[in-house]
């Protein structure tokens, strides 16, 4: 027996929605309070970033960039210990950098710098604890900074370390330039642990994805007495 009481395909469907609406009405209206509340805050946090970035950190990152100048200047002649230090009443350091403007995107490079300033001193602890706090994701400079780390390692006598950064870098970089460099720098380190298999492995591969590799006789060279 047909029942009577059955709503119609059409009119039930309009009367779910209808039930649905009501629903979310009622949700809102029982909840306005806490719903507001939630909306304040964002536009609370987005015009907060606005402030803070039109009076604190655009002004403090334009400070950073005109004091790193002169510690630029000395880095670029190779005065790596006055590049780090500053001089008194005269320019500020990296490391005076790092500590004043650290959060800014100029104090993130001073990181490198001083790094790569320390590493050049000789002084690669110091070095790799500077240049792991770099951060970037461009192609060149990024992976530059991990080389240098592995480069710290090589120079410490750890090669397994130094492996580690040198195929990162090369990962990294994805470029003809700096990932056959890393590579190759990865090989020597794994011949110097007489792991000629892998050394052999990572010279073949510059050969095929590199072909055109500024420095391929040394990779030639180098994969020859790999192989022997």
């Amino acid at each position: 027996m047909e029942r009577k009481n059955e709503l119609p395909s059409a009119n039930r469907e309009g009367n779910e929605q209808s039930l649905t609406a009501s629903g979310v009405i009622g949700f809102v209206e029982s909840h306005q309070g806490l719903i507001l509340a939630v909306l304040g805050g964002i536009v609370g946090v987005v015009a907060l970033y606005f402030v803070l970035n039109q009076f604190v950190w655009g002004p403090k990152e334009e400070s950073a960039k005109n004091e790193i100048f002169k510690a630029q200047q000395m880095f670029a002649r190779d005065s790596f210990q006055v590049a780090l230090d500053g001089k008194e009443d005269e320019f500020m350091g990296f490391l005076d950098i790092i500590d004043e403007y650290g959060s800014t995107s100029t104090g993130n490079l001073a990181y490198a710098y001083a790094g790569i300033c320390y590493k050049n001193l000789g002084q690669y602890d110091e070095a790799i604890k500077l240049l792991n706090k770099f951060s970037g994701s461009d192609e060149l400079v990024s992976p530059s900074i991990v080389g240098a780390v592995g480069d710290c390692y090589w120079d410490l006598e750890n090669a397994s370390k130094a492996v580690d950064y040198y195929l990162k870098a090369a990962s990294m970089a994805d470029n003809d330039l700096l990932s056959p460099l890393y590579k190759k720098r990865a090989a020597l380190a794994y011949l110097s642990m007489d792991k000629k298999s892998e050394a052999v492995k990572l010279l073949e591969s510059i050969t095929t994805e590199y072909p055109n590799y500024q420095d391929m006789n040394e990779v030639l060279k180098f994969l020859e007495i790999a192989k022997r």
